[in-house]
């Protein structure tokens, strides 16, 4: 077709349209995120989608302030396995397959197995994403060990430095428990949700003032990730020093650590991401559950008491046994587990009956486990594979690929 005069005027009125429409619909969006305050999407898609990312990623210690807890002094080396052994081929697929960037097995205080992808190494910190969690709950027992926090029953309103609505009756455990009827959205895609605007805010202080209660405590397991910043602030407040100051003091420092940790801040000298977002290297991790193997002793110093530990360990509600306080519970007949674990594929495993500990760090993993509700009326099959329910899937992985180590260690 001729490029006439009339057609390049048809053209640029068009085109004049096109930015008119894209100039309004960009301005309706930002005055959409001023009026509701939501500003943390600037932040979010700055970090995400204009880098070529989906989401959150293992290594955004880049990307956030960050306070430290320094490493152990003296260090303590980890007893190394010679040769390590190695994983089978089906297992190595797997852990390729869903973007694993290191997985370690310890047994008897050695490490038998230690295999890295990609760039990352045994000097790489990586983020631990909800593993996070678990540290606030030994941190949450330590503090009460210390007589800093009186009980595991203690209301929140004792330590809290604000009140939020319907907080009446609402205790310490329920919040360790996931079962404090928070008002929260959990998500780790949704950007308008609770956790992305904590994840990406530079005022967590601010978000928890504005959250609420909504339901009876201790009636339902309802994991919310809310419920553990609450505990980080908390936290602060009894003990008077930041939560990454207080793991250094009483974890971190006590039990050999080779590197620095980093925990994730929402601003420059502001306030831990307390839900997630600590990063250390993967064997530094194992050192957490090395510490849970050890019931709580380092070299037989005593870092959290065997009692206290155990009540951390233990589940909330027998009805819901697969979660403790702050701790995921594997309810194997045969090797039971209590785990940390994180969204993007992020493990500590303890298996008390194999004397061994599993850490993996990686980009995904897979979904989880679930009884069908036509099955749960199967006795036979519910007690089968009733164990498994609520646990992600790569787990029996891990399990399957540590199970062909061991038998080689034999």
């Amino acid at each position: 077709m001729q490029n006439t005069p009339k057609n390049k005027k048809s053209f640029k009125r068009r085109l004049s349209r096109f930015l008119l429409v894209l100039l309004l619909l960009f301005v309706f969006v930002n005055l959409t995120i001023f009026i509701t305050g939501k500003t943390y999407l600037y932040k979010g898609i700055q970090e995400t989608y204009l880098k070529g990312k989906s989401g959150p990623g293992i290594y955004d210690s880049i990307v956030f302030p960050v306070r430290v807890a320094n490493h152990a002094n003296p260090t303590e080396k980890w007893k190394v396995k010679s040769p390590l052994l190695n994983i089978n081929e089906s297992s190595k697929e797997q852990l390729i397959a869903l973007k694993t960037t290191s997985f370690l097995i310890v047994k008897n205080g050695e490490i038998i197995h230690e295999s890295y992808y990609d760039q990352h190494n045994e000097h790489t910190k990586s983020n631990s994403f909800s593993m996070g969690k678990s540290f606030i709950g030994l941190l949450i027992g330590i503090a009460i060990d210390n007589h800093e926090i009186s009980s595991f029953d203690a209301p929140i309103t004792d330590y809290l430095p604000f009140r939020i609505p319907n907080d009446e009756g609402i205790t310490i455990r329920h919040l360790l428990g996931m079962s404090s009827g928070l008002n929260w959205s959990e998500s780790g895609s949704n950007p308008l949700s609770d956790n992305a605007e904590a994840y990406y805010s530079s005022d967590l202080n601010e978000i928890m003032k504005k959250s609420r209660f909504d339901k009876k405590p201790g009636l339902a397991f309802e994991y919310l990730s809310g419920n553990s910043q609450l505990l980080g602030i908390i936290l602060k407040e009894a003990t008077g020093v930041s939560p990454t100051e207080y793991f250094e003091q009483h974890v971190w420092s006590k039990i050999g650590a080779e590197h620095d940790l980093f925990w994730s801040l929402d601003r420059e000298d502001g306030f831990e991401k307390t839900f997630c977002c600590a990063y250390a290297t993967t064997r530094d991790y194992a050192r957490i559950g090395q510490l849970i193997l050890n019931n709580g002793k380092w070299n037989g110093e005593e870092v959290i008491s065997s009692e206290t530990l155990n009540t951390l360990l233990s589940p909330f509600d027998l009805k819901e046994a697969h979660y403790g306080l702050h701790f995921w519970r594997y309810n194997h007949p045969v090797h039971p587990a209590v785990y940390a674990r994180g969204i993007l594929g992020q493990y500590i495993v303890v298996i008390p009956s194999l004397n061994v500990v599993i850490v993996r760090t990686g980009h995904q993993r897979k979904g989880k486990y679930f009884i069908p509700r036509k099955k749960k009326k199967d006795v036979n099959f519910v007690l089968e594979n009733g164990y498994k329910e609520h646990h992600p899937l790569d787990l029996f992985d891990y399990f399957s690929a540590l199970e062909y180590v061991l038998e080689k260690d034999n």
